[in-house]
């Protein structure tokens, strides 16, 4: 995927007109839609405000259980995702004193990805340090990742919200679970969602994760 930076400039009803840096970066942005006969464009936001006191304690937080956990130095552990996610994005060297609020996002996913991955141990419940614009990509990794969202605990199962069960009795290879909602709970979270659902999902400030194709295949759902 190829990321091009344009400026909205003006807007009317439902059209809006983006302006593009230079001439160049607007060929190249159009040479590339071309190429690949593209009809639709995606359109991220991005959020220039600087990073928060809450995402960079997060931050910090998690380099010192990545450093326990495998033995390395917290500022090795810290140089070490920066230079990463540095060379993955392109971007020019990052400060996480004043960030944008936006970049300290993605490398706050960057890192989730990683601890996931690697079944790493936190010293904290991720969901009282995330931002609420972070706790969406944390419960599709925890579903991904087979992890409780709450305490991050293995094993787990995925849990069917409310409205996307499968019903008593349905063997669940027959059943379509594309598009139903669902979270990542270990028996003890499991069992305490079905005392009330709607309470734990308002206390974890949870929306649940539309099942697509790659969880659905993770969990031997198709």
């Amino acid at each position: 995927m190829k990321e091009f930076q344009a400026y909205p400039i003006k807007k009317d009803g439902r059209d809006i007109i983006f302006r593009f840096k230079d001439e160049e970066i607007a060929n190249k942005f159009l040479s590339t839609f071309q190429l690949f006969n593209q009809t639709l464009v995606e359109i991220q936001v991005r959020d220039d405000r600087e990073i928060s006191a809450k995402q960079r304690r997060f931050i910090y937080a998690m380099f010192n259980d990545i450093a326990k956990w495998s033995g390395d130095a917290p500022e090795y552990i810290k140089q070490w995702f920066k230079l990463a996610y540095e060379y993955w994005q392109e971007l020019d060297t990052i400060s996480l004193r004043d960030v944008e609020k936006s970049v300290a996002a993605g490398l706050i996913t960057f890192i989730l990805d990683f601890v996931a991955d690697h079944n790493v141990p936190l010293s904290f419940k991720p969901l009282d340090a995330l931002e609420p614009e972070d706790v969406a990509h944390f419960e599709y990794a925890c579903l991904m990742n087979k992890c409780c969202v709450i305490c991050g605990k293995k094993p787990s199962d995925l849990h069917h919200l409310d409205g996307s069960r499968v019903g008593m009795g349905s063997d669940r290879r027959d059943v379509n679970h594309l598009g139903r909602k669902a979270v990542q709970l270990c028996r003890e979270h499991h069992q305490m969602f079905h005392t009330d659902e709607n309470k734990f999902m308002s206390k974890f400030h949870l929306n649940g994760i539309q099942i697509n194709e790659e969880i659905a295949k993770k969990h031997n759902l198709i």
